[in-house]
């Protein structure tokens, strides 16, 4: 009996070990319309070491790559912390799901829905773009998302319905120049500016909104979340840092704006 006693004294131990030195979970997701610049699992190398560190506890990454599996895991608070590009998916699980905003990354903060159309297109204003067929990348990226809710803003009914999606971003001028669609969006600064380069016309573009945003889980002690925010905040004061931000194309983050944040998740009817 007290042999019995003391094995299962001694799994019950291991478990409660085993649960204490479960891995954290970054979940990533850098967009549906852009390509990467390699296999995430070695950009992001650097920056899991130092949050491991940090928190002194492995911290293993997760690509979601499907928005919809995305949402349902962070509904589902299956992530502890999510590095997010689309911004409606941050916003609400930051809304709804019991997620803290932490950062936002820099010279992201004042993402743009655009729209382009040719130089000699009639095509005056927003307005104009009622029964016309609109080039737009993925249906569910934050570039669409965000030129839906500038068109609902307008009263437009179903805007969805004129929309011809694309793949890639950078295929929308190819859509525009050979006629099969009046007017395009895109959220990428380079593609517009070589639209325009090149004679085309910026038609309209909506209001900014911050994308790729950090978050934490709230099941995560405060103290722990502070440590997250603060090493992000941190990263180009140190060589470490610096390579880290370099492996994943960013250049630092900035704090997270409840203000802002909290005007573009009602703008975007979240």
């Amino acid at each position: 009996m007290k042999l019995a006693s003391f094995l299962a004294m001694t799994v019950l131990a291991a478990g409660i070990n085993s649960a204490a030195a479960q891995d954290l979970v970054l979940a990533i997701n850098e967009g549906v319309t852009y390509q990467d610049g390699g296999p995430a699992s070695e950009r992001y190398k650097p920056l899991l070491q130092l949050l491991s560190k940090e928190l002194k506890q492995n911290v293993k990454l997760q690509t979601v790559d499907k928005y919809a599996v995305f949402e349902k895991g962070l509904a589902e608070g299956k992530y502890d912390l999510a590095f997010i590009h689309p911004a409606h998916i941050g916003l609400q699980a930051v809304k709804k799901n019991g997620y803290e905003g932490l950062v936002t990354a820099k010279g992201y903060t004042d993402y743009r829905a655009r729209v382009l159309v040719a130089q000699n297109s009639p095509l005056k204003a927003m307005t104009d773009l009622r029964g016309k067929k609109i080039g737009v990348p993925s249906v569910e990226s934050i570039t669409t998302v965000m030129f839906t809710a500038n068109l609902h803003e307008l009263r437009f009914t179903d805007p969805e319905k004129s929309y011809t999606p694309t793949r890639y971003q950078d295929a929308v001028p190819f859509m525009i120049d050979n006629g099969f669609v009046d007017a395009g969006v895109t959220g990428s600064a380079a593609v517009a500016k070589a639209w325009t380069a090149k004679g085309g016309r910026i038609l309209a573009e909506t209001k900014p909104v911050a994308i790729k945003q950090f978050l934490a889980s709230k099941k995560l002690s405060e103290s722990d979340r502070e440590k997250v925010k603060t090493l992000l905040l941190t990263l180009p004061d140190s060589e470490a840092g610096r390579s880290a931000l370099s492996k994943i194309g960013m250049t630092g983050f900035v704090p997270w704006n409840t203000a802002v944040m909290d005007e573009a998740t009602a703008r975007l009817g979240l």
